[in-house]
């Protein structure tokens, strides 16, 4: 028996207003609407809803009805909150998939973002969102898991097990596997996580070809596919597509929806062939083999990979300095942590792709903007807003969050050379990584870098911590032997002013890491997300402190570029 494994993702983002050149209102109010475009927004969602999820979700619910038939939906919380606004119709017809069993709803981040290259903590939650959406909407808590675009590591996997995941999704890479075959149950690197890989030539033949007149297997009909299913070995064939493949990617017109109603009955004919959910899949058959991925994968492009997202110096750009605002959105909650969230979702990212050929069409076709270098602008000027903006909420506190906790864009960390020209490969971009690099820099890079001034400076200018620098400056003079201990003793001193400033007290965050997640705001969260929407609810403005009448210009300090 062969098991058919049938996974659609489902997913709209919240786009940007294409603007950028000329200057947002100072109040922070309305902070989303500021960036957002939801008039586009719905225009979008009630075209492919239109076109796709309502007529191909009907489509999955008679296939159901037939018997024998059975796929999985990967949801975000972007989405959901979407179909609460413009498509409630759409939340039912999930509802009524998930609840006849045959229709597994899988785990992923709730902004379809790039969480899990941020933080371990910030992945998680993200996470617990979507599921905890997934619990109010339609009673459902899911076993298996994805990640965004199938994005996939020993690291990953890790962090879904410790999650309490016991199946993942992830891509078929073949540089991965090798000579294996995606057909069968994996097991991820030292876990007992059980992991299915995506069939992604099987799967692309409808994602991408099927209305490709130059593919020499076109048309594709479901009796072809099905034959082509019955002759695959293995214990199972994974099939992953994005739903908008039918209806939206491929128009109705092109007999895609067709295809997807025929392709159940077109299968029955093969007695080895049954459709499965990922969670049956995987608790059918045993793992082959364990998998070994040490750099990310994912299921774009034809690399495979994070490049997506994250190749050009636009995507990195961006990416670093969304993620070095973290601490300080978090401090503040509320609106300022959803409108930051929603700067983490993947897409923002893929538009600023710079790629060519088959890639470079896809990333065009999803995007909204003209061009890679417009979506940069467009995000780094909304990004650069939102910065000023949550400064002006933490008010003199923010140089200490940045200081402290701030994760500085590489090109603004400070890097450390053990003589000239001779770079380390070392890098700090607050005080505690500071201070953890000084403990174990030899003593002779130390004493090359005091007697520069160059840490001095960086210390003044970008951390703008003026009496560190001072220190720093009185000890160009010295002596280098016992260099590190007056240089780490300092150190500690500017890191126990930055704690008592923003916590009252010292916190030692300098010897426990695990306090460097910033408490919140209570309610931080309240009043938001898909549920929210769907109940009316869009009360985002709780839990956070009201940002003083400043504008970034007034309120701009030396090093207030990070």
């Amino acid at each position: 028996m062969v098991d058919i494994v049938l996974f659609f993702e489902l997913h709209q983002p919240k786009r940007l207003r294409m603007q950028y050149g000329g200057n947002f209102p100072v109040d922070a109010e309305k902070i989303e609407e500021l960036y957002f475009d939801d008039e586009m927004n719905r225009e979008i969602f009630e075209r492919v809803a239109r076109k796709c999820y309502v007529p191909a979700l009907k489509t999955l619910r008679e296939c159901i009805r037939e018997g024998g038939f059975k796929c999985a939906l990967g949801l975000s919380g972007v989405f959901l909150e979407q179909c609460g606004l413009w498509g409630p119709e759409i939340i039912e017809l999930i509802r009524q998939l998930a609840y006849t069993g045959s229709c597994e709803l899988t785990a992923q981040t709730y902004f379809h973002s790039l969480a899990s290259r941020i933080s371990e903590s910030e992945f998680r939650e993200q996470v617990e969102m979507q599921t905890k959406v997934l619990q109010d909407l339609f009673d459902y808590k899911p076993t298996a898991i994805e990640n965004t675009e199938f994005m996939y590591s020993n690291r990953i996997a890790k962090e879904f097990q410790g999650m309490g995941f016991k199946t993942a999704m992830t891509e078929g890479v073949d540089t991965m596997l090798g000579w294996r075959s995606p057909n069968y149950v994996y097991k991820a690197k030292g876990s007992d996580l059980k992991v299915l890989m995506r069939n992604y030539r099987l799967s692309d033949d409808i994602g991408f070809r099927f209305t490709s007149r130059e593919w020499p297997e076109w048309p594709l009909t479901a009796e072809k596919y099905a034959g082509w299913l019955s002759g695959v070995g293995g214990d199972l064939v994974f099939l992953g597509m994005d739903f908008e493949t039918f209806g939206e990617h491929h128009w109705p017109e092109s007999g895609i929806h067709n295809f997807l109603r025929r392709l159940p009955h077109e299968v029955g004919k093969y007695s080895w062939l049954k459709f499965a959910t990922p969670t049956d899949a995987a608790s059918r058959h045993e793992p082959v083999d364990e998998i070994d991925v040490g750099s990310e994968i994912s299921w774009a492009d034809a690399e495979r990979d994070d490049s997506a997202w994250l190749a050009n110096e636009m995507q990195k750009h961006s990416f670093d300095v969304m993620k070095y605002v973290e601490p300080m959105a978090k401090s503040v909650g509320g609106r300022y942590l959803r409108t930051w969230r929603l700067l983490t979702t993947s897409d923002h990212y893929h538009y600023m792709s710079t790629k060519g050929g088959g890639a470079g069409a896809v990333h065009s076709y999803f995007s909204s903007f003209n061009s890679p270098v417009e979506a940069f602008l467009t995000f780094s000027w909304t990004l650069t807003d939102f910065r000023y903006k949550v400064y002006m909420a933490l008010g003199g506190k923010s140089r200490y969050y940045r200081m402290l906790l701030g994760a500085l864009p590489e090109g603004h960390s400070f890097h450390f050379y053990c003589g000239f020209a001779k770079p380390m490969g070392i890098k700090a971009g607050n005080l505690l990584e500071l201070r953890k690099v000084l403990l174990e820099l030899p003593e002779d890079a130390i004493d090359f870098h005091v007697k520069r001034g160059d840490l001095s400076r960086w210390v003044k200018e970008v951390l703008v911590c003026p009496q560190l620098s001072a220190a720093l400056d009185e000890m160009r003079g010295g002596i280098a032997p016992g260099r590190r201990d007056g240089v780490v003793a300092e150190v500690d001193k500017a890191i126990s002013l930055a704690e008592r400033e923003l916590f009252g007290r010292d916190m030692s965050l300098k010897d426990a890491p695990e306090l460097m997640m910033v408490p919140r705001h209570p309610g931080a969260e309240r009043g938001t997300g898909a549920t929210a929407a769907i109940e009316g609810n869009t009360d985002m403005d709780r839990g956070e402190e009201e940002a003083p009448n400043a504008t970034p210009a007034q309120s701009h300090e030396e090093g207030d570029d990070y």
